[in-house]
């Protein structure tokens, strides 16, 4: 099953969102650096967040199934910064399924899923209907399904669920299953990933690069290291 070609809704909102972030960073950058009234120069978005920039272009290209190596890598990098980064989690086990690496693939997409990342969510339901890297089983579809559509941050957007596997499940389960599902969905609570080893030197100078190469640009005095751990892009 080609997971990355099933985009729900709010993938959509998020490649959106983050090309226009993109495009915002390029347009500010493409005429040189404006001034303010004092005559300093006024930062690009990309130099304020550089992390946010890198962050939200990996994540674009990912959802759009372009996943290079260095893609890859730097989806790692962000993705072992633990919890507030399952959107990168989330990208990378789709690309590691595009590319062949399932088994990696599903355990980076069940770390999203149980922290309750909705995209996540979705794909596991899709991957345990289709016995796609982990034993078959309508329960579990049904149960990573159920908690998938009600998933209040995916509500609190505004973003109506993809309703394609409920459809799908609600003829394919039986009413025992059913009830199964639905107890698992219920006693279900968010658990949170956090890393317990180090990534290689390599990996982990990926997504510090671009950052490094930025901080020349902003004034000494305001700029915040948006590589400290524990922070996620953009806050």
């Amino acid at each position: 099953m080609n997971i990355v070609g099933h985009r729900t809704a709010r993938s959509v909102a998020i490649a959106s969102i983050c090309i226009g972030a993109l495009l915002l960073a390029a347009c500010s950058a493409g005429g040189g650096h404006k001034r303010d009234s004092a005559g300093n120069m006024i930062p690009t978005p990309a130099e304020l967040d550089p992390a946010g920039t890198l962050y939200a272009e990996t994540v674009a290209q990912a959802e759009a199934g372009q996943c290079t190596d260095n893609t890859i890598s730097i989806l790692t990098c962000f993705s072992y910064r633990g919890h507030g980064y399952e959107g990168a989690q989330t990208a990378l086990g789709q690309c590691m399924i595009h590319s062949g690496k399932t088994a990696d693939g599903v355990v980076w997409l069940r770390r999203a899923a149980d922290a309750g990342w909705p995209d996540a969510q979705k794909h596991m339901s899709e991957l345990y209907a289709a016995g796609t890297g982990v034993a078959q089983s309508n329960v579990d579809a049904l149960a990573w399904n159920n908690l998938y559509v009600k998933n209040p941050s995916l509500l609190s957007l505004g973003v109506e669920p993809d309703r394609t596997m409920s459809d799908r499940l609600r003829d394919a389960t039986t009413a025992d299953e059913k009830v199964a599902a639905r107890q698992q969905s219920d006693a279900w609570s968010p658990t949170y990933w956090q890393p317990t080893e180090k990534l290689t030197g390599e990996t982990a100078a990926t997504c510090r690069v671009r950052m490094k190469k930025q901080r020349l640009n902003v004034a000494p005095d305001t700029y915040v290291d948006p590589s400290a751990p524990g922070r996620a892009p953009g806050t």
